[in-house]
């Protein structure tokens, strides 16, 4: 391959396999649709074959393309290992890095990968912060995160990012709630309820729902998921949670699937971090996400 093609441009092609189309893409990586599609294309023209070819619903990999992006993904990880390991230094020098979160009610999964990361990587210690909208910092050790998971496709300016999953949205109810005999409860049939959420979710939840979506009395709370859910379990209201977390509730709540007008509601969760932040400790993080996640 050419050395003119940039690290930038791979990262690029792998954003345009996750999301389907050129222009998602393009609103992810921050970058103007028609440099981005030249920027395939010389790719393309270095390689001497096609990696996308277009479709009704958008862009998907040619048989040549993912081979390329598998092998992509596993040469970008190894990339990452190695910037990491010399980045680092001493192995075994005792760093820090700072998580913020502002996911949707429990993040089962992002709390489990942290958990693991920290397993694996004891010469780190990991500090998780949450907050309305914690954003990554620029240099080493200023008073922000290293890097949020968070479920909210607003961008911070300059920020690299990585997809990590996609769920639906689900209702949390005490069980003695009239609606807990419900599999499935429409998301109107909750205009009457107190929804009750954590400090930053409101505007994830107007995110997820849509334009146009009314909601219902919404009351914030600076606790913690665990005694939001006790409260939901006395009868004080109902929240919300993602399906993949439905295993964390607790015995006195059930969980339902939600609807809006027979559709499920679609929340993917991001990881955001600056590219300027010096933390040794970062490049370690987002490569043990990237391979945890990496469908």
């Amino acid at each position: 391959m050419q050395s003119s093609i940039q690290l930038a441009t791979l990262n690029y092609a792998l954003v345009i396999a996750e999301e389907g189309s050129f222009l998602r893409a393009a609103r992810r990586a921050g970058i103007d649709h028609s440099a981005l599609s030249r920027r395939i294309r010389d790719l393309e023209y270095a390689m001497g074959t096609r990696i996308f070819h277009r479709h009704p619903r958008g862009v998907g990999p040619t048989p040549a393309g993912e081979r390329f992006l598998d092998r992509l993904r596993s040469v970008l990880l190894e990339l990452d290992n190695t910037l990491t390991l010399a980045r680092t230094g001493i192995k075994d020098e005792q760093q820090r890095l700072s998580i913020g979160s502002n996911g949707m009610i429990l993040g089962g999964r992002a709390l489990d990968a942290v958990i693991e990361f920290g397993q694996c990587h004891r010469n780190v210690t990991v500090s998780l912060i949450e907050g309305s909208h914690p954003g990554p910092r620029a240099p080493l050790g200023c008073t922000e995160v290293d890097v949020t998971v968070t479920s909210s496709f607003r961008s911070t300016g300059g920020a690299f990012e990585l997809k990590l999953w996609k769920d639906t949205l689900a209702v949390v109810l005490a069980s003695s709630h009239p609606l807990a005999s419900r599999p499935v409860i429409e998301w109107s049939e909750l205009d009457q309820e107190t929804l009750l959420v954590r400090r930053g979710e409101a505007f994830l939840l107007a995110d997820a729902v849509g334009n146009g979506v009314q909601l219902p009395a919404i009351v914030e709370h600076h606790v913690s998921a665990g005694i939001l859910l006790r409260l939901v379990g006395n009868g004080l209201g109902v929240a919300l949670i993602h399906d993949g977390d439905a295993n964390r509730v607790p015995e006195d709540v059930v969980w339902r699937k939600l609807r809006i007008e027979g559709k499920s509601i679609q929340m993917s969760s991001f990881a955001r971090w600056h590219p300027n932040n010096a933390n040794p400790a970062l490049p370690a993080f987002i490569a043990f996400l990237r391979d945890r996640f990496r469908s």
